[in-house]
């Protein structure tokens, strides 16, 4: 005989000949517990939430334009360290669950490398030692801290907004500074004045006015860094662009593309102009896997037509100093630019560096570690040099190290490549989103060839970019059934 139903069960309601046309999903039982890698975990309040990202996006902001106040120079060593000691900060702080991205692993083992190089014979002091680890470790750790914060896609979209308009205003003060001479023009860094009379010269250009300018420095203290803000107004404007997110969007995205295109023009600065070259078409064979035609005609139409627009703009501002500096591109093989400019620090890597230090040189013998904390008295342990990231790279862990980091940006690369290439629309515009992290990416791996972009502010940006949009895209992920993943 069967047992009676308990007075407590509810009884299954009765559902009417619409159940037919309904979707059968099984749900888990309310009372289950969520297991310790659901987004149900993550922690509440601020240090839980996106604006963590937000605010720290603020931070390093205040802190680069805190560079360009004179009055705040005797402490510019505060604001040069404060956002990396923040981020080391959040790291401890921000609670929830643990996303594995694809890049940790190989992180790991560079900061492993590093930590090893600690003790090797050629380190610095141990003040300096611990300052060039913890940049390492401050760089990256807005992939382990972010990736923990509870992001949607509104959420990523207002952090890619955010960096676009400060990249734009950058990008639109390097224009004044050219167009205007004298008026909009920030102090000079320190660092580029001790270089001589000879070195500043050369940074400097004539108008077509007749004016003698520095090429525009835009938000930084450095002639040319305008560039790096136009370089990311065309990139994340031709993200907005392509957005759907209304014609306001579309517009400002088209504006930022035109800005960014004429400050670059005006920089002069070609390694940012190739970059940004290859960059452009990464996001069009993206668009091309994944058969979004009209989008790619879009993108070409409206930089193409830009890009020819500005350079007649940039050449009657700045002259035929502008004109013959990029007449170089084609007057001979790029990589030959290349070569003769920043190249030959690359080939001092492999044949010099490497021979000379397989396993690392010790910590903090180059960069702001050893300008701010190191000890140059011993001769068996003098400064070093490194112009790229790539020799940085070799100093920090030798072979190894060449080795580790660049995987972490290749596992980055090819994640992002899978999610800007999936055809599914139904999780709003991810696939808009990877395709633009797929072009800064590979941007960014780009860059590494020219100077150290991961001991900078400008690589916090990168992971903390990668790290918002990797926990946007899983959130989302989770929070969509089985049976539609």
């Amino acid at each position: 005989m069967k047992e009676a139903r308990s007075a407590s069960t509810p009884r299954p309601q009765l559902r009417g000949p619409g159940v037919l046309h309904s979707r059968y999903v099984r749900r888990a039982p309310q009372t289950a517990v969520q297991p310790s890698s659901t987004p149900a975990t993550a922690s509440t309040g601020l240090l839980g939430s996106g604006h963590v990202v937000v605010a720290f996006i603020a931070l390093l902001f205040v802190c680069q334009l805190a560079l360009l106040v004179e009055a705040l120079a005797p402490v510019r060593v505060v604001f040069r360290i404060l956002s990396f000691g923040t981020s080391l900060a959040l790291l401890v702080l921000v609670k929830g669950p643990r996303l594995k991205h694809p890049a940790m692993p190989f992180l790991l083992a560079s900061a492993g490398l590093t930590a090893l190089n600690f003790f090797h014979p050629g380190t610095n002091t141990p003040l300096a030692a611990a300052a060039q680890l913890g940049i390492q470790l401050a760089v990256f750790a807005p992939l382990f801290w972010a990736s923990r914060l509870r992001i949607d896609a509104k959420m990523f979209g207002r952090v890619v907004l955010l960096l676009f308009l400060f990249n734009v205003a950058s990008a639109s003060l390097g224009i004044l500074q050219v167009s205007f001479p004298g008026r909009f023009q920030p102090a000079l860094s320190a660092m580029v004045e001790s270089q001589g009379e000879g070195y500043v010269r050369s940074l400097q250009f004539e108008t077509a006015s007749g004016a003698r300018v520095f090429r525009p420095m835009g938000l930084t203290d450095v002639p040319g860094g305008a560039s790096t803000g136009a370089f990311y107004s065309v990139l994340l404007g031709g993200a907005l662009l392509l957005s759907r997110q209304g014609m306001s969007r579309k517009v400002l995205g088209a504006a930022g593309i035109g800005i960014g295109l004429i400050c670059l023009y005006l920089g002069q600065v070609r390694v940012a102009a190739v970059t940004l070259i290859v960059c452009m078409a990464a996001m069009g064979l993206v668009l091309t896997v994944s058969g979004r035609w009209v989008r790619l005609v879009t993108l070409a139409s409206v930089v193409g037509g830009f890009a020819v627009v500005a350079f007649g703009w940039a050449v009657a501002v700045g002259g035929d100093a502008v004109l013959s500096r990029w007449s170089t591109l084609t007057a001979s093989d790029p990589t030959q630019v290349y070569q003769s400019n920043r190249g030959r620090f690359l080939d001092s890597t492999f044949d010099e560096v490497l021979p000379e230090f397989p396993l690392g040189a010790g910590l903090g013998r180059y960069g702001m570690a050893n300008a701010y904390f190191g000890d140059n008295s011993d001769r068996a342990s003098p400064p070093l040099w490194a112009e790229i990231q790539w020799t940085a790279w070799a100093y920090d862990g030798g072979w190894l190290g060449l080795v580790c980091y660049p995987l972490a940006l290749l596992a980055t690369l090819w994640w992002g490549f899978q999610v800007a290439r999936r055809r599914d629309d139904s999780r709003g515009e991810f696939w808009l989103w990877g395709s633009l992290l797929f072009a800064y990416d590979l941007g960014a791996l780009a860059q590494t060839f020219s100077y150290q972009f991961f001991m900078s502010q400008m690589g916090m940006e990168f992971w903390l970019l990668n790290a918002a949009f990797f926990s946007a895209y899983w959130n989302r992920n989770a929070a969509v059934h089985p049976h539609r993943r």
